[in-house]
């Protein structure tokens, strides 16, 4: 049971590996395939439009002879891994209710019930960043309490999956209601929810970029929940690099045209949601930021005393 952010790292480390690689939360960077590089004037000297982005996963195994076996897609593990998303759901739960002092029910320990049922009436604590976006970490709580049936069924009892959909449904205990089957489309919004989310908590912040995820991927999962959507887009291909070279003053400033950058890099690679903006000094320092996060108009901006949405890369 986690309850430091140390421990939540050490014990959700195989399920974050896992989530990271097969249900990332925003799409991948383009790296040295999709660059936009806007040189010294404004005018493009470099640009390589992105490709959509196109996962490709397969789980290898084989038996204890070592000898070769098919491949397993990822539509065929897909339940596993929400089961790995419920987990580390579950973690943040535990450290949630340990660092608010929060008494053991069991021992050492919180039951499922114990965490659900807090889940569910609004008693678990919201952890940072998340305490700033509350209407987030109560939906995700909701989400985390109406899905415990199913993970129930897999680690205990029969976990039913339609094999034409993909949807999941657990089987109820005697005299309880069926909970309501998930999509293969909400069990992949459930997992992208657990990797932004711990992947948040962990960092202790979340841009703007990944929050917008958080809440598209709970508008995808509002059956399960229940409370209204948030009405966030998807961010769509790959995040192009957007490079800049300004001169810089005597004074050490340098003057930014956003809007014109903006304008800029859609020309050269459109059809995308975000962009990742370096600032490249003749110094050789790259100053970086998310574009969307870069004011609309010109902006002035001191080597000495970079702005708070700027970060030395």
């Amino acid at each position: 049971m986690p309850t430091t952010i140390t421990d939540l790292v050490d014990d959700t480390a195989f399920e974050r590996l896992v989530l990271d690689r097969v249900f990332p939360l925003m799409p991948s960077s383009g790296g040295a395939a999709s660059v936009v590089d806007l040189g010294t004037s404004g005018s493009i000297s470099v640009a390589v439009t992105p490709q959509p982005a196109v996962a490709s996963v397969s789980v290898s195994s084989s038996d204890s002879s070592g000898s070769p076996a098919g491949q397993l897609s990822v539509d065929t593990v897909r339940p596993l891994i929400f089961g790995a998303a419920w987990k580390v759901l579950d973690q943040i739960v535990e450290l949630a209710l340990e660092q608010a002092g929060v008494s053991h029910d069991r021992g050492n320990d919180y039951t499922i019930k114990k965490k659900t049922q807090s889940a569910s009436v609004g008693g678990v604590g919201a952890l940072p960043p998340l305490d700033m976006h509350t209407a987030v970490w109560d939906r995700i709580m909701l989400l985390f309490a109406a899905t415990a049936e199913l993970r129930n069924s897999l680690a205990h009892r029969h976990l039913v999956v339609d094999p034409g959909s993909g949807a999941i449904s657990a089987t109820p205990r005697p005299g309880q209601p069926p909970a309501t089957p998930v999509t293969a489309d909400e069990q992949a919004a459930f997992c992208q929810l657990a990797t932004g989310t711990v992947n948040a908590v962990i960092a202790a912040s979340i841009p703007d970029r990944q929050l917008a995820q958080l809440r598209w991927n709970l508008d995808r999962l509002g059956a399960h929940h229940g409370q209204p959507a948030f009405g966030d887009s998807s961010a769509t291909g790959l995040i192009p690099r957007v490079i800049v070279r300004p001169a810089v003053s005597r004074a050490g400033e340098l003057v930014l045209d956003f809007a014109a950058i903006r304008a800029d890099a859609a020309t050269a690679a459109g059809g995308v949601s975000h962009y990742d903006l370096e600032i490249h000094l003749p110094d050789g320092r790259i100053l970086a930021c998310g574009l969307e996060d870069a004011p609309g108009t010109t902006a002035v901006i001191s080597i000495s005393a970079p702005l708070t949405w700027l970060r030395w890369a």
